[in-house]
């Protein structure tokens, strides 16, 4: 999403056309811990709808498509068109996708599922983006939540040194489950899952070339090693699951 005066991210233009500079519309991968997560915490509908805030690429949606949501997607990325198309190319039920940045966003509905991957991390005010969030959520219906654990020492120690930019754009203090679950607790929310997700496992955001991924497979190399270490030092993921009080 781009910065407004409303609500800043600390996240550039610049930082995310890197990051989706070699992006592809395709599902995210059968082992990818983020869609196993999804497919056994939420159920599958022939009649329920899914809002994805900061969409692009659909990776994600594209697993909320297979379960049956009717979807729906916000995002100022450029390209949203294309995912729109992909989508349907793909037999899901498809609604709206709104070009817009999430903040001017104004919606008389409300969905059954809201969901954000990767996205309240890169805004300093992150409870009221929370809160936004929850704002297009039905009563009883599901926010679900994915940030990465760069609070890990880990992560941070990586990051640091070999790709300090991911640091910039992000907000630690964002990347918090009891911060996160406190927040959506104080709004009236019954936490129905906040855990550490997946297996460690480190990326270059910013960086495709031969070296960098030849980096990155060395680091991956030794990944056997975490898992003597908690969930909360060598998992990639932190995911929240919640039922917005009616």
């Amino acid at each position: 999403m781009v910065s407004t005066d409303k609500m800043k991210s600390v996240a550039t233009r610049e930082y995310w056309d890197s990051h989706w500079k070699e992006t592809i519309f395709e599902p995210a991968s059968t082992n990818h811990p983020i869609r196993q997560w999804i497919e056994k915490e939420i159920p599958n509908t022939t009649t329920a709808s899914c809002m994805e805030i900061g969409c692009y690429p659909g990776k994600f949606l594209a697993v909320f498509g297979e379960k049956g949501y009717e979807l729906n997607g916000i995002d100022s990325f450029s390209g949203l068109g294309a995912l729109s198309r992909w989508l349907k190319g793909r037999g899901y039920r498809c609604s709206d996708f709104n070009e817009v940045d999430f903040f001017d966003f104004k919606s008389p509905i409300k969905y059954d599922v809201v969901c954000s991957f990767g996205f309240i991390e890169h805004f300093e005010k992150w409870p009221d983006v929370l809160d936004k969030h929850l704002d297009l959520v039905k009563p009883g219906g599901t926010l679900v939540i994915d940030v990465p654990n760069l609070n890990s020492p880990v992560y941070h120690f990586l990051y640091k040194f070999l790709e300090p930019s991911v640091l910039a754009n992000h907000v630690l203090p964002s990347m918090d489950i009891a911060a996160i679950t406190s927040v959506l607790a104080a709004k009236g929310c019954r936490i129905e899952r906040a855990e550490y997700v997946g297996h460690f496992y480190f990326r270059f955001v910013t960086k495709y070339d031969f070296f960098h991924k030849t980096i990155a497979r060395i680091i991956n190399s030794f990944g056997f090693l975490m898992k003597l270490f908690p969930a909360s030092i060598s998992r990639r993921y932190i995911g929240i699951i919640v039922t917005k009080a009616y």
